[in-house]
């Protein structure tokens, strides 16, 4: 085929335009494109005399203008925010601001502005809302979405530093993740686009001087949320969760710990505002064990060392996990078989050697064996006095742990006042229970007329004992001396009491088991149905019913029938907010939730952390690998 029968002729017998570039046509103009003639054009009339244009100032000089480095001054920018935000021991979150006025460069009111990114919606919906995990440690964040970073500190740290602290999780309905690290790319894109809008003004030849600003980007509200450093509330301990929890979590502060020489981490002890950790430690000549015990003021924007002491222990320099571990009174505390002056941090070494102390009570200690002894103390001036040992049943070796319903606080082992006090004995498992005289001594095992059961569980009330036989569903509540007062069936499925740190009264228990009334408590907490799980809440104040989902973090977790067994759980008076550690043991979170928008919060730093205590109504401690860390509102 020749080079004319591939040619297309389009209608009208226009001639297309050459394929070649126009350098490539032929010189000679054989193959020359060839423009159709035109009719004349008609006359038209002249154009109008326009003003003179007004002169303008000269341009920069480009070339110079191009060798500048547009990114000058850009480090010393971010170093001056990065001074004013920083991370101190959760993750900083950048702050976002205007990069400032950028000087003598001209700009047009032409010129585009640069565009903000979009805005991300927390908003939840009715059926699912975002989950967002808000400036995550390295530690704590899957690489996927892991904010910004992360770094220790200590309650040494400057007091006028300023960071960016979590909120925390955000979990309801499906997952989505954001990162919150967009500010400083924000910032290097936006003046590279400065730098382009002036190179581009420059060659329109604009003459407008405005200074253009970068706006602020958009972030989501909950990622803008800054937690300053420190403690800030009232320090008080009202056994109420405050509402301020609806807000998320957040870290304070942290108190850097070390393991002692057999490698466990200190045991801690709450006291009114006083934080006591008590590690294992050698004497001077590394063969004796020995106890270091520090006191920390928590009442503060920081935690105050009040002193540190050591001294010798006849007891394993390992810490045991025995429940209760600590007992004070008034002046002293107790722990194992050393005496702490309260205000002095100075130790003695107490008599009972390798017993625990159980309970205090008349300036009289019991202290137990955990074979089949318990014995009780008294001092005066420096000098202890064994006033009575008895023998008991087998004990457990690790006290009251695993022995109650967890109506009254932990380890609490004390009931009755006066010639009537006595105290339960950490029996063993198989054993029956036992009571006995804190004066006197005196043993009484707690008898079911009727014939006892092989599995029970005892709560110490304030004026008495509640024995429960769970395969039986029966209750019987003892008087402080073992008398037998009455007995009542309980109710087959009972709510979780609000863990508020009160101890009830045998009337309450009743009350509660027969009732589903927690009168010393805020109110109970359940789980209902049975594929699709909710979260039922009464409150004591008005014994009205609430219910709410499930966070969608804690939904993989539930099971057949909702099963519902949280290490601790708690919530505000007026049912704002909710607390609840885990609610099964396939659960391995602590949630904060806000009843009343459907929020959900958690964080990594507070899931990794163990024996979390309680404080005040809003600061919650825990044992980390950093050391002791305080957990508070993120709006506190």
């Amino acid at each position: 085929m020749s080079n004319d029968d591939s040619r297309v002729t389009p209608p009208g017998d226009a001639q297309p335009r050459s394929s070649r570039a126009r350098g490539e046509e032929s010189p000679s103009g054989a193959d020359a494109f060839v423009l159709p003639e035109f009719d004349s054009l008609p006359d038209l009339a002249p154009l109008p005399d326009l003003a003179p244009l007004p002169d303008l100032a000269p341009l920069p000089d480009l070339d110079e203008f191009l060798k500048a480095d547009p990114l000058a001054g850009f480090d010393e920018a971010m170093a001056a925010q990065a001074d004013t935000i920083s991370s101190r021991d959760d993750d900083a979150l950048p702050s976002a601001a205007s990069t400032g006025d950028i000087s003598s460069l001209p700009t047009s009111p032409s010129m585009p502005a640069v565009p903000s990114p979009p805005a991300v919606s927390t908003a939840p919906t009715q059926n699912a809302a975002p989950t967002f995990t808000v400036a995550a440690s390295q530690a704590d964040a899957a690489p996927t979405y892991a904010a910004t970073a992360s770094s220790q500190t200590s309650p040494a740290q400057e007091p006028n530093e300023r960071v960016a602290h979590p909120a925390g999780r955000l979990s309801w309905g499906e997952q989505r993740t954001t990162n919150s690290a967009t500010p400083i790319g924000l910032a290097i894109s936006g003046a590279v686009v400065v730098v382009s809008g002036i190179i581009s003004l420059v060659h329109a030849g604009g003459s407008d001087h405005k200074r253009p600003t970068l706006p602020p980007p958009a972030l989501d509200t909950k990622q803008q949320v800054l937690h300053v450093p420190g403690y800030r509330g009232a320090a008080t301990n009202t056994h109420s969760l405050s509402p301020e929890w609806a807000s998320g979590v957040a870290t304070a502060w942290t108190i850097p710990t070390t393991n002692g020489p057999a490698g466990t981490p200190p045991q801690m002890y709450v006291d009114g505002s006083v934080l006591y950790l008590a590690a294992d430690d050698l004497m001077e000549d590394r063969r004796g064990s020995a106890v270091t015990v520090s006191a920390y003021d928590l009442s503060s924007n920081e935690p105050t060392l009040l002193w540190t002491s050591t001294g010798p222990t006849e007891n394993s320099a390992i810490m045991s996990s025995h429940t209760p571990a600590f007992l004070s009174d008034d002046d002293q505390v107790f722990f194992h078989d050393v005496v702490i002056d309260k205000a002095t941090g100075a130790q003695t070494q107490a008599p009972w050697k390798r017993d625990y102390p159980l309970a205090v009570a008349d300036d009289i200690v019991v202290t137990c064996s955990t074979t089949t002894t318990c014995s009780g103390w008294t001092r005066e001036g420096s000098d202890w006095t064994n006033l009575w040992t008895t023998t008991t049943a087998t004990q457990s070796g690790y006290g009251l742990h695993n022995h109650d319903l967890g109506y009254a606080p932990a380890g609490t082992a004390l009931a009755g006042s006066g010639a009537q006090a006595a105290v339960l004995v950490p029996t063993a498992p198989n054993e029956l229970p036992q009571i006995l005289n804190v004066h006197t001594g005196e043993v009484t095992t707690l008898n079911n007329p009727d014939g006892n059961a092989n599995y029970w569980k005892v709560e110490v009330a304030t004026d008495g004992f509640l024995v429960y036989e769970r395969s039986e569903q029966v209750g019987l509540l003892f008087e402080p001396n073992g008398t037998l007062q009455s007995t009542f069936t309980a109710e087959p499925y009972l709510p979780t009491v609000s863990h508020d740190g009160r101890q009830p009264t045998t009337s309450d228990i009743q009350t509660f088991m027969t009732r589903t009334k927690a009168q010393w408590a805020a109110g109970t907490i359940a789980l209902t149905g049975t594929d699709e799980c909710a979260i039922e809440y009464k409150l004591t104040a008005d014994n009205a019913t609430h219910t709410i989902s499930i966070p969608s973090a804690a939904r993989p977790n539930m099971t057949p029938g909702c099963y519902f067994d949280p290490a601790d759980a708690r919530v505000s008076v007026d049912g704002s907010a909710l607390y609840i550690d885990t609610f099964n043991f396939q659960d391995t979170s602590t949630y904060f939730i806000d009843t009343a928008k459907g929020l959900s919060f958690t964080s990594n730093d507070l899931n990794e952390a163990t024996h979390l205590t309680w404080v005040f109504d809003d600061m919650l401690i825990g044992q980390t690998d950093g050391g002791i860390r305080a957990f508070v509102p993120a709006t506190s």
